[in-house]
Formats: C-alpha cells, sequence, structure tokens
C-alpha cells in the first residue's frame, strides 16, 4: 500500500533495545534514546536492524541491519551513524554516545546515594587546570541527587504516581515510580559527563498512568553554570513559560575545566536528537514580532538621538559632541576597539561584584497557584475530503514557520550581544572580556593587514589540506551557547510570593506590637 509501520531493534550482546512503532510512514522519526552498559569486557559490536511490524503475527517483515564498531568512538564525544540499506534508497541516522564516567568503581559508583567527599575531591582533582592537557574531550561532570517532591496536587480521580526525567545534552536518567504518594522521597544519585559547560539540565516530574499517556506534572530548566547546591525549584508547565505544579528539590554539583570549556564554547554544539522540533504557534510568532519590534525601536531611538546632535537641538550637546568626534577620529587606532569594548565588560562585572550594579537573578516572582490539568493525547488524521486544502494548509504553515524562525534569529542576535555586556553567562562575558584585551595587545604590536593575512592563508591551507572541511563560524557558535530572552524566561526560577508577603505581614503586625508598647510607656 505504498507505507509500512517500521521500528528498530538494537543489541549489544544480551542487551536487547526495540523502539516504538511508527505506523503507515515511510519516513519515520523516533526520537528515542537507549542506555547500553558498555564495560571493557562487552562486545564492540552493536547491531543495529529495521523491521516492518505485522499485527497479530510473530514474525515481522524485516527490512534491513547494519553493525556498528563502537571502539571506533571516542569518549564523549557523539557521533551521528547513518547507513543505506542494501540494494535500496533507504537511510537511517543514529546518534552514538560512549560516556565515560569517573574512575571512581564504574558501575558501583553509579549505585552509590551519597555524594561523598573523595569523588567530590577527585573530580575537582580531575578537571583542574593543571590537568587541562589529559582529556580534552571530557568538559566536566555532574552530579544531580534527586531528594524529593513537595505539593504535589490531588487527582479527583486515581492515585499520582511520580517520577522524575533528568535530561542533559543527549543523556537522559529517569527515577524509580512512587506509587500513590503526594510527597514522594527519592534521595537517589545521577551522574553525568559534561559536553558543554553551556548545556541546560531539564527536570521534569510525570504522573505516570496506566491507559493513557504520563501526565507531565511540571518541568524546571536550569542552566550548568547554575547548578550548585540543594536548590528547591517551583515547577513550570510543559512550555517553561507559566508556573506549573509542585516543587522540586535537587542537589546539584557540577566539575568543569574552565579552559576546556573555553575551547569548546568554539565549536558547533551538539545536536539534541531527542528534542522535539518546534511546531508553528501564532502567540510564538506574535511574540518574535514583539521581541523584533522593540530592537528595531531601539536603533530609532539612537537614530532620532544622532539626528538631534547633528541638527544642533541642544547647543551645548552639539558643541561636546563635535569635539569628541574631532578628536576620537584624529587620536583613535584600532586597537584601541576591543580594548575598549574589553574594559566596557571588565568594568560591568566589577561593579556587580562590588555591588554596584544588580546582577542576573534568573528569580522571577510569579504567583503560586497549583491546579491539574487533564492530559489530552494528541492525535494526528487526515481527511482524505480534502487533501488538496491540507496541501496548501501546510504549505501556509511551512512558510510561517520560516517566518517564525527568521524572526527569532533576528531577534536573538541582539538579545544575546546584550547578554554577554550583561554577564548573564559569566564564563562568555569573561571569555570576551580576555580575547578582546589580548587582541588589542596584538593588534598594538602587529599590524593589521599581517593579521588578516595570516588569517587568509590559514584559510587556504585549511582547505588545501581537507578539500571537504566543512568550516564554522566561531563567533557564530559562541553566541549558540548565550541564551536569548525567552530561554532566560525558561531558566529563571520561580519565588513563591505567598510566603514573601506572609512574612511581610509578620514584619508588620511586629512593629505595630512595637509602636503600641512605645506609645503605652
Amino acid at each position: 500500500d505504498g507505507s509500512c509501520d517500521p521500528f528498530v531493534k538494537l543489541q549489544l550482546g544480551k542487551q536487547t533495545f526495540s523502539s516504538k512503532v511508527i505506523t503507515k510512514t515511510l519516513n519515520p522519526k523516533w526520537r528515542e534514546s537507549f542506555e547500553f552498559k558498555y564495560f571493557s569486557t562487552s562486545p564492540s559490536k552493536l547491531q543495529a536492524s529495521i523491521w516492518d511490524f505485522e499485527m497479530g503475527y510473530d514474525n515481522h517483515n524485516f527490512i534491513g541491519d547494519t553493525e556498528i564498531d563502537l571502539d571506533e568512538l571516542e569518549p564523549n564525544k557523539p557521533l551521528k551513524y547513518i547507513f543505506t540499506l542494501d540494494g535500496m534508497n533507504t537511510k537511517v541516522s543514529f546518534l552514538l554516545k560512549i560516556l565515560k564516567f569517573a574512575e571512581l568503581g564504574a558501575a558501583e559508583l553509579q549505585l552509590q546515594k551519597e555524594i561523598s567527599s573523595a569523588e567530590t575531591n577527585s573530580l575537582a582533582d580531575q578537571f583542574s587546570i593543571a590537568n587541562t592537557g589529559n582529556e580534552l574531550s571530557c568538559v566536566g561532570y555532574m552530579i544531580v541527587k534527586v531528594l524529593r517532591a513537595t505539593n504535589i496536587p490531588g487527582k479527583k480521580l486515581g492515585n499520582v504516581d511520580p517520577y522524575v526525567v533528568l535530561e542533559v545534552e543527549n543523556c537522559r536518567a529517569v527515577s524509580p515510580v512512587r506509587e500513590g504518594c503526594l510527597e514522594p522521597e527519592w534521595n537517589l544519585t545521577y551522574r553525568f559527563p559534561i559536553n558543554d559547560y553551556h548545556s541546560v539540565l531539564y527536570l521534569s516530574l510525570f504522573d505516570e498512568e496506566d491507559l493513557v499517556n504520563d501526565v507531565l506534572i511540571g518541568r524546571v530548566a536550569v542552566p550548568l553554570f547554575n547548578c550548585h547546591g540543594i536548590k528547591r525549584y517551583t515547577l513550570k508547565d510543559a512550555t517553561l513559560s507559566d508556573v506549573g505544579k509542585g516543587e522540586l528539590w535537587v542537589e546539584l554539583a557540577v566539575f568543569y575545566n574552565p579552559l576546556r570549556a573555553a575551547i569548546r564554547t568554539f565549536k558547533p554544539k551538539e545536536e539534541i536528537i531527542i528534542k522535539q522540533p518546534a511546531k508553528f504557534d501564532v502567540s510564538l510568532l506574535q511574540r518574535d514580532v514583539k521581541r523584533i519590534t522593540t530592537q528595531i525601536e531601539k536603533l530609532q531611538d539612537m537614530g532620532e538621538g544622532l539626528d538631534q546632535v547633528l541638527r544642533w537641538r541642544s547647543k551645548p550637546t552639539s558643541l561636546v559632541s563635535m569635539i569628541m568626534f574631532i578628536l576620537i577620529v584624529h587620536y583613535i587606532e584600532f586597537w584601541m576597539l576591543p580594548l575598549a569594548i574589553s574594559t566596557l565588560l571588565f568594568t560591568i562585572w566589577l561593579s556587580q561584584r562590588l555591588g554596584l550594579k544588580a546582577k542576573e537573578s534568573w528569580v522571577r516572582n510569579n504567583l503560586n497557584k497549583p491546579y491539574y490539568e487533564a492530559h489530552k493525547a494528541n492525535t494526528d488524521g487526515e481527511s482524505s475530503g480534502f487533501s488538496a486544502k491540507l496541501d496548501k494548509m501546510k504549505a501556509i504553515f511551512t512558510t510561517a514557520e520560516g517566518i517564525q524562525k527568521g524572526l527569532d534569529f533576528a531577534a536573538s542576535i541582539g538579545e544575546k550581544f546584550g547578554h554577554i555586556g550583561q554577564w548573564k553567562v559569566p564564563l562568555i562575558s569573561a571569555m570576551c572580556t580576555i580575547i578582546l584585551f589580548v587582541a588589542s595587545i596584538l593588534l598594538y604590536h602587529v599590524s593589521l593587514r599581517y593579521v588578516i593575512l595570516v588569517w587568509g592563508l590559514n584559510k587556504f591551507r585549511k582547505f588545501y589540506l581537507k578539500p571537504n572541511l566543512v568550516d564554522n563560524n566561531e563567533l557564530v557558535d559562541l553566541l549558540s551557547r548565550v541564551p536569548s530572552f525567552p530561554e532566560i524566561e525558561q531558566y529563571r526560577q520561580i519565588r513563591n510570593r505567598q510566603r514573601r508577603e506572609a512574612g511581610g505581614e509578620a514584619s508588620g503586625d511586629t512593629k505595630n506590637k512595637d509602636n503600641k508598647s512605645k506609645k503605652n510607656e
């Protein structure tokens, strides 16, 4: 009938996994992850096969298979593996990654419930600057201890069976289910090697269901540079834009090497395959239009201010501006530009350290509104009688998605440069400060023409040695690590306003009592 119901089988030794069945399609997308226990004594060949599911039959139709040699993979470095089925124009792609854990006991380490001082000391030494050259592929290591969940609302029918899903980069871990519990405790520790210090940890609290898909209670996104100590997170909704249900208590610790993290920042980000692709949303389109409009209005304000100076609307201001323009144009050298920007970044950082300027708190106030929404399964269907109209609608949505992505990209560029100047990602701002300072010294001693010459010859050299080299833009790779405004809103945690207001009322009552006692005296 021109379609099939494909699924994939994966086998490593005695370990076997099967993907879900994608019905009636020739272009399936599974976006699933499977974790194998791989030791030095384990088989090195991963068997992968694709099958066509047949309802009611034990033997499914075999489509093709391949064998992947795991010895060719570097630890903690993802590899996108694509193979073509023999005699067919069919390609299947996998993303493989071998996670190398800290050398503290391999499998036994993963079973520990406590974060020991011996482990933290060993990790701190392993990722110290003195040991930078030992393992350049491994940027860092994260330990997450899931403690408990609180304030989970009950359901009208049935019990709540909560469990936690932890996701960072392409690593995923799932906690055990605590059946019929509104105040579950886990006290379980999970460990993840880190390939990029600018990654984000996603913590999701689910309610397990038997007959329908599991219900998301709430989730939270935490950048790795904010992962430290014992935290209580007020969970958000599925879009990470509004308050969700319940609170999650975790203990976080991240160990990383600053030099490796800085080098990794100028390389392409790892593709997250288990993340669902974004779909067109009218509200998101309106948000992005508002963001780009804000950026344009700022440029217009700057242009209007410059126009006011040039037209001598305020003669003292215009006179001072003209004198400054003459001095700058006459005496400025090119090496002064990166020095000025580096000095500006350093000044902002120093003012934040001294308390003269507020730092990014990553917390926004909101009223805690617990609620419980019934799960609605998403069903996709097409009516054969309106195929032409459906095709037209698909084309419209595809165009709208492209516009949405373009608006998001344009708005994000201006926001990200602003966030670097505001030190919202301290490591990147510190890197820019140092790089610009070093660039100013280099440009002071070396003529710009020689720098451009070396840069051009290096480009010729790279493509001469590797004709098929896919070049990357280091500036774009660096900006991809800086969160945009919507991402910052997702990462920003929620402070419980009710508790703060209760504390304010209590302090107010105390002041009233003190005033009454003074009057009586």
